[in-house]
């Protein structure tokens, strides 16, 4: 559980250090479930990122702008730590975004077997 809290406040955090602007200052989170995943999803409406920068998002310590990064206290490990949150709970991770338009990031993780057993 720890986990996926640190996920939610690294994709908000994210969204709100990085995705609000003047233009907009808008993020939307959102949970839902289908019928094989528990969903959520973060959307800002900020300057969004050029594509040659999204395969690389998830790297540990990488930067579009380093700079800015640095100066609103950014490691460059938030989307690494996500990833691996991700994978650790056998889900999915999809960075969507456009320059000028935003970005949403979209987790979806298959709910927990009711019968598992969670040792504390």
């Amino acid at each position: 559980f720890a986990q996926l809290l640190q996920l939610a406040d690294n994709l908000v955090g994210n969204a709100i250090r990085y995705g609000c602007n003047e233009k907009s200052r808008d993020v939307e989170v959102e949970v839902r479930s289908d019928s094989q995943h528990v969903i959520f999803s973060v959307k800002d409406g900020g300057d969004g990122i050029a594509k040659q920068h999204l395969p690389r998002l998830t790297e540990r310590f990488y930067r579009v702008e380093p700079a800015r990064s640095r100066e609103s206290g950014g490691t460059g490990l938030g989307l690494a730590i996500v990833k691996h949150i991700v994978e650790r709970h056998r889900g999915e991770l999809r960075i969507e975004s456009e320059t000028g338009k935003g970005t949403e990031v979209t987790v979806a993780i298959p709910p927990a077997d009711p019968f598992t057993v969670i040792k504390r």
